[in-house]
């Protein structure tokens, strides 16, 4: 019967868009109920609206709505382009129902782009707001994502947070059940950051365990067991590690890539290599373009551990072609989808403002026309010698470019000659016990005299600019000025690739940068 009343509801909101184009936005809020419950098809439903012809108020509906379905949904809010319309809108209106969730999923948007503080600041505003309303959901979501920020830095306060958390949410009526266990799941992550808490992260793992069994979800069982594994990697218990990552790969219901290789990790850590590599094979060729740097990853550590050098260097080669690829997949992907949005865009201005978009073309075009003449008129006679000026800069561009090149090529082969060394020490550790590339005092020094050559004194130049960095931080520096992914620089130090954007967040009141809205991460790369 359940069933039968929520489809009944969809019919009914698709008629009313479909038979009611000129009053779409009215039933845009008739839509925000079903985000939650049924978000692909709430989805349907939006991408049937025509945007171009809603006011303003309705295109911040949309908005938030849209984005509320696509959370649902599983896909991440990595951009703001749609965003930012509900947030411009509600911004200024904190007793408005819907401010609470506009502040909560921008949000989750500057948490997932590196901007910590901003990340914060709109949850304690969402969890003001939620108060307020006494929407124990909205509340409780913002604060778990406020936990997961401060956690690696403030796990007593994480643990607050999270504590509250899961208290409002067995306020919430007709909650999703399994969002009960990952509450549990986010508060025994909490633990596991403080000095000796990683006993009651067990303890509350367990709990989240026995909700999920208690629900019959297998996914949030699969995921519990999962973190039960990580639980006990931080004690260095490799078999429990492997055992419970078999519990969690047998209640998940979809092998996907993901879990086949979390898996295969855990055999490798035990030393059953022949397990791991069987994992492996399992995964399809056509997942190698998402997941080509993990897979390789994978491959390069069974190498080391066989003592196998030359497949090593051969998965390694493979690992930083797999990185190059996917980083070339996602831009032209984020500037097909700008591109995109962009034409919405000003689709949506023509044709709400046809005529005074005519005017203004006209007058524009005129402006230009008589700009350009005198231009023309002006710059004509100096055209020929501006010209040549511009040939020979760039042909002075060129060889200087060419010449800086050579220089960095040369640098850069003699810096990988000596990065032999380092290869070879690799061959004498024990293969069981392999868990970090280690770096010495004289591989770090190579690594500052690399920079220091081929990158502009990069490393002189940051210790004279910002004397507070120590020691430790330059090194983290030149880590990040090569532009290895979080993961690589987590497995040098040891640590999870998150831990990596908190050390950079941290490090940047040291740069000067504490107010500012660029990242530690961006402004390394381009110093």
């Amino acid at each position: 019967m359940r069933k039968i009343f929520d489809l009944i509801l969809v019919l009914l909101i698709a008629i009313n868009l479909v038979g009611c184009n000129d009053k779409q936005g009215r039933y845009i809020s008739t839509i925000i109920p079903l985000a939650e419950k049924k978000p692909d098809s709430a989805l349907a439903l939006l991408k049937k609206v025509d945007q171009t012809k809603l006011s303003e108020k309705a295109v911040a509906l949309y908005s938030i709505a849209y984005t509320m379905a696509q959370d649902k949904s599983g896909i991440d809010v990595d951009n703001d382009s749609l965003l930012r319309n509900a947030y411009n809108w509600y911004n200024g209106k904190p007793a408005d129902s819907l401010y609470a969730k506009c502040e909560y999923y921008m949000g989750k948007y500057y948490a997932l782009n590196d901007s910590s503080e901003k990340a914060l600041r709109c949850f304690s505003n969402s969890v003001k707001a939620a108060k307020r309303q006494n929407d124990y959901y909205t509340q409780s979501l913002a604060l778990v994502q406020s936990s997961v920020i401060v956690r690696e830095y403030d796990p007593d306060l994480a643990i607050k947070f999270s504590n509250e958390a899961v208290g409002l949410y067995n306020k919430v009526k007709n909650a999703p059940s399994n969002n009960k266990a990952y509450a549990l799941l986010n508060l025994a992550e909490c633990y596991s950051f403080k000095e000796g808490g990683i006993k009651q992260s067990f303890v509350i793992a367990k709990q989240a365990v026995k909700q999920a069994i208690a629900q019959k979800d297998t996914l949030a069982l699969s995921d519990s067991y999962q973190d039960l594994s990580a639980f006990w990697s931080f004690l260095d218990n490799k078999d429990s590690v492997l055992y419970t990552s078999k519990l969690s790969f047998m209640y998940k219901r979809k092998h996907d890539t993901s879990s086949i290789l979390s898996l295969a990790w855990a055999y490798c850590d035990v030393d059953s290599l022949q397990a791991s590599e069987r994992l492996i094979k399992s995964i399809s060729r056509r997942e190698y373009l998402q997941y080509g740097s993990s897979i390789y990853s994978l491959l390069y550590a069974l190498a080391l551990k066989r003592n196998n050098l030359r497949e090593a260097n051969g998965y390694k080669d493979s690992l930083v072609s797999a990185l190059e690829t996917t980083n070339s997949v996602n831009a032209k992907a984020k500037d097909a989808y700008y591109n995109k949005v962009i034409r919405k865009e000003r689709q949506r201005a023509r044709e709400q403002n046809e005529s005074q978009f005519k005017t203004w073309v006209i007058i524009s075009i005129i402006i230009v026309s008589l700009t350009i003449i005198a231009f023309i008129l002006y710059f004509s006679r100096y055209r020929r010698v501006q010209m040549q000026r511009l040939n020979e800069e760039q042909q002075e561009r060129k060889r200087l470019i060419i010449e800086h090149q050579s220089t960095q090529i040369s640098t850069m082969r003699h810096f990988l000659m000596r990065k032999i060394s380092i290869l070879r020490k690799l061959e004498s550790l024990k293969s069981g016990k392999v868990k970090q590339v280690l770096l010495s005092d004289f591989d770090w020094e190579e690594l500052e005299v690399f920079l220091n050559s081929s990158d502009n004194e990069f490393v002189e130049r940051l210790k004279r600019d910002y004397p507070d960095l120590t020691p430790k931080d330059i090194k983290f520096l030149m880590l990040v000025r090569l532009k290895l992914p979080y993961s690589a620089i987590a497995q040098i130090y040891n640590i999870e690739p998150k831990s990596v954007k908190q050390k950079l967040f941290l490090i940047k009141e040291k740069l000067g940068l504490k107010d500012s809205p660029t990242s530690a991460k961006k402004f390394i790369e381009d110093y």
